[in-house]
C-alpha cells in the first residue's frame, strides 16, 4: 500500500483507492498532454489529473537512446496500429506505430525538431482559424525550445531559435556520406538551407536538428515537461496503465464533468472521476476521435450502428484524417561509408553504446535521419515532364512552402529497420514523402468496445495529383544518388524494370540500381504502390474550424456546441504541416495552455 502511494507516477490501483478531487483531466500523456500537465499545475492551485494508458518511460532505455528508436517499435509500449487495406497499395495494411508510454509518440519517434512552413499556418488562419497562423504560433514554438549551438552549424542564427524552454534541441553530427547528400542535392537543384526553423520557411537542402540534450539523450514531451521537480507538485496527479473509456456529460448532455476508466492491463474495472473545470483530450489522432465516439459525441449515423446513443451529433469526428506517406529507395553503397555496422553487428556496436551509457555520447546519439531536402514538384528548375498536357499538374502546397521532403539515412531501412537489409550489403536509405496530400481518409469505430482499435483509413493516393507528386519525389532522389559527390560513395547498377523481382536483394535494391531517366511514371508508381508506408504523422481528425458545419473544435480548442470539454493535439490541426509534426504539436500545445490557464482564472476568481 504504501508504495503505491509514495512512487510520484500512479497506477489504477491508485485511483481505486485514492479520493478524487480534481479541477482538470487530461486524457493522454502524448507531448502536448505533458505540456498541458505541466503548464496548468504550474500555478500551484488548479488540481490537475494526467491519465495515461500506457506504462511510465522512466525505465525504457530504448526510448532513451537517438539511435535505437526503430527498437521501441512492436513493443508493449507501441499501439501497434494497422490501417485498413488500401485499395491504392495493393490492398496492404500498413502498420501504424504509436508511442503507449509517458510522453506519447515524442518517447518512440525519430527526433525530429521541425518548425514545418509558415504558410502552413497562415493556411489555417485562412481556414477561419483566426489567432493560429504562424505569427500566433511563432511565439510558442520560440517558448517550448531550448537550443543548443552545435560546432559546424556556426551559420544558424541563434536569435530566431528559443533558448529559454523545457525542450532541449541541437545540431547532432552527421555521417560524411549525409553531407554528400545535401551537396548533392544542391548539384540537382535544391539549394542549402542552414536551418529549417526561421520566418524564410523550410525550402532547402540541410541537416536536421534533433530534440536531444547534452547528455546525449531523447528529449521527449515526458522528460522536458514531466521532469522529478514537475511530477513533485502536490497539485498534480500522473496515472499510467489506464485507459480512458468514456466522457462523462451532465445530465443535460452540455458539459462534461468527468471520464470514466478502466485497468488497461486487466482489460477490466469501470472508476468514474470528475472534473471541476474541465476535461482536456490530449490522446492523438486516433484516440482522441474514438473516445470522442464512444462517449456518444461525433456522427450520428455511426454511432447508432454500434448502438451507442447519439448524445451530441458531431459529423467531423473522425474525418479529414490526413498522413504523410513514403517510399523508402535503397541505394547500394560502397563498404565503410554508412552506419549499417550499428543496427546490423551487435558486436560492433556495443563500443558505442557503453560509451553512450558512461555519458560520453558517440555515434548512439544519431537519430539516423540525419539530413533532409525539402522542395516542390512544380519548380521548373527540376525539369518534370507534365504527365498530361491537357491537365497540367498543380502542386497541393501551401504558398512558398515545399510538397516533398526526401529524409536521408546512412542506413539501409527496411521494414522501419526492423529487419536487416540483405546480408553482405551496405546501403543508405532516402524516403521522400508527400508532405500536402489532397487524399483524406477517416478514423472510426468498429465497435463499442474501448479495447478493440478502431478502423484506420487513411486512404492513400486517391488522387492523381498525389501520385504525380510521390512519383516526382521518387525522380529526385534517385537524381540525388547519382550526382556529385554523393554517387562516388554509392555501388550503384543499372537495372532496366525495377518491378521484375526474383529474389529478395532485388527486392529491396532494384528501384535504386535503376535509372531515373529510363523509367516511366507508371514504372515508378507501381514500386511505390508496392512500398509506400506511413511517415507517422497523422492530423485532422478533430479539426479547428469555423464551426460544427466544417470541424470538431473552435479556436478555442472547446467542442462545438459542448461545455468543459476541449482536445489538444494533432487531431486539431485543420490541415497537415509541411513536415514533422512534433514542434508543431508542442507549440499547439503551449498556446492552448495559454487559452486554458486564462479561463481557469476567469473560473477561479469567479468562484
Amino acid at each position: 500500500m504504501g508504495k503505491i502511494f509514495s512512487s510520484p507516477v500512479k497506477n489504477f490501483s491508485w485511483l481505486e483507492q485514492a479520493e478524487q478531487d480534481f479541477d482538470v483531466i487530461i486524457v493522454g500523456s502524448s507531448p502536448s498532454g505533458c505540456v498541458l500537465a505541466n503548464r496548468l499545475s504550474e500555478d500551484g492551485r488548479t488540481k490537475v489529473l494526467l491519465i495515461e494508458a500506457g506504462e511510465t518511460n522512466s525505465n525504457k532505455l530504448w526510448t532513451k537512446i537517438p539511435a535505437t528508436w526503430s527498437k521501441t517499435l512492436w513493443s508493449s509500449y507501441d499501439w501497434q496500429h494497422y490501417t485498413a487495406p488500401q485499395k491504392n497499395l495493393n490492398n496492404r495494411k500498413l502498420f501504424w506505430p504509436r508511442g503507449k508510454l509517458l510522453g506519447g509518440s515524442s518517447s518512440i519517434n525519430v527526433l525530429i525538431y521541425h518548425h514545418c512552413a509558415p504558410s502552413d499556418y497562415d493556411k489555417w488562419e485562412e481556414m477561419g482559424c483566426e489567432g493560429w497562423g504562424y505569427e500566433g504560433l511563432r511565439p510558442a514554438l520560440l517558448k517550448s525550445e531550448r537550443y543548443t549551438p552545435h560546432k559546424g552549424h556556426e551559420d544558424v542564427n541563434e536569435s530566431e531559435r528559443g533558448k529559454d524552454g523545457p525542450w532541449q534541441t541541437t545540431f547532432g553530427d552527421a555521417q560524411p556520406i549525409m553531407k554528400n547528400f545535401v551537396s548533392a542535392a544542391e548539384e540537382v537543384g535544391i539549394p542549402y538551407n542552414p536551418d529549417l526553423n526561421t520566418p524564410r520557411g523550410t525550402i532547402g537542402a540541410t541537416q536536421f536538428s534533433t530534440f536531444v540534450d547534452q547528455k546525449g539523450h531523447r528529449s521527449s514531451g515526458a522528460t522536458a515537461y514531466l521532469t522529478p521537480e514537475v511530477l513533485a507538485r502536490p497539485n498534480l496527479t500522473v496515472v499510467t496503465s489506464t485507459l480512458t473509456t468514456k466522457i462523462i456529460l451532465s445530465s443535460d448532455g452540455k458539459r462534461a464533468i468527468g471520464v470514466e476508466v478502466a485497468d488497461d492491463k486487466k482489460r477490466m474495472g469501470r472508476l468514474t472521476i470528475f472534473a471541476k473545470k474541465e476535461v482536456i483530450l490530449t490522446a492523438g489522432t486516433i484516440n482522441t476521435p474514438q473516445l470522442l465516439m464512444l462517449s456518444g459525441i461525433g456522427p450520428k449515423e455511426q454511432l447508432e450502428q454500434h448502438d451507442i446513443p447519439c448524445k451530441h451529433d458531431l459529423p467531423h469526428v473522425g474525418q479529414n484524417l490526413q498522413d504523410h506517406l513514403q517510399v523508402p529507395v535503397l541505394f547500394r553503397a560502397k563498404k565503410g561509408r554508412t552506419m549499417d555496422w550499428l543496427a546490423g553487428n551487435p558486436i560492433m556496436a556495443l563500443p558505442a553504446l557503453i560509451r553512450w551509457l558512461l555519458n560520453l555520447k558517440g555515434p548512439m546519439t544519431t537519430n539516423c535521419a540525419e539530413v533532409a531536402a525539402f522542395f516542390r514538384t512544380d519548380d521548373p528548375k527540376l525539369n518534370f515532364e507534365e504527365p498530361d498536357e491537357k491537365m497540367p499538374y498543380v502542386s497541393n502546397a501551401n504558398p512558398g512552402a515545399p510538397d516533398i521532403e526526401i529524409m536521408g539515412v546512412p542506413v539501409g531501412v527496411v521494414k522501419f529497420g526492423h529487419k536487416q537489409a540483405p546480408k553482405g550489403t551496405n546501403a543508405i536509405t532516402m524516403m521522400p514523402y508527400l508532405l500536402q496530400p489532397e487524399s483524406m481518409g477517416s478514423i472510426t469505430l468498429k465497435s463499442d468496445n474501448p479495447f478493440e482499435y478502431p478502423d484506420i483509413d487513411p486512404n492513400y493516393l486517391s488522387t492523381q495529383t498525389d501520385v504525380t507528386c510521390l512519383v516526382r519525389g521518387v525522380r529526385t532522389a534517385m537524381r540525388i544518388a547519382r550526382a556529385n559527390p554523393l554517387v562516388e560513395d554509392l555501388a550503384l547498377r543499372d537495372v532496366k524494370d525495377p518491378n521484375m523481382v526474383s529474389s529478395e536483394e532485388e527486392d529491396v535494391y532494384n528501384l535504386g540500381d535503376a535509372r531515373e531517366e529510363k523509367l516511366s511514371d507508371e514504372e515508378i508508381a507501381k514500386w511505390c504502390k508496392r512500398k509506400a508506408e506511413t511517415l507517422f504523422h497523422p492530423t485532422g481528425t478533430a479539426r479547428m474550424g469555423r464551426s460544427i458545419e466544417d470541424s470538431v473544435v473552435d479556436t478555442k480548442l472547446k467542442v462545438h456546441g459542448l461545455e468543459g470539454l476541449r482536445v489538444v493535439d494533432a487531431s486539431v490541426f485543420p490541415r497537415t504541416v509541411s513536415g514533422h509534426t512534433m514542434a508543431p504539436v508542442i507549440a499547439v500545445a503551449e498556446k492552448a495552455a495559454d487559452i486554458i490557464k486564462e479561463s481557469l482564472n476567469a473560473d477561479f476568481y469567479h468562484d
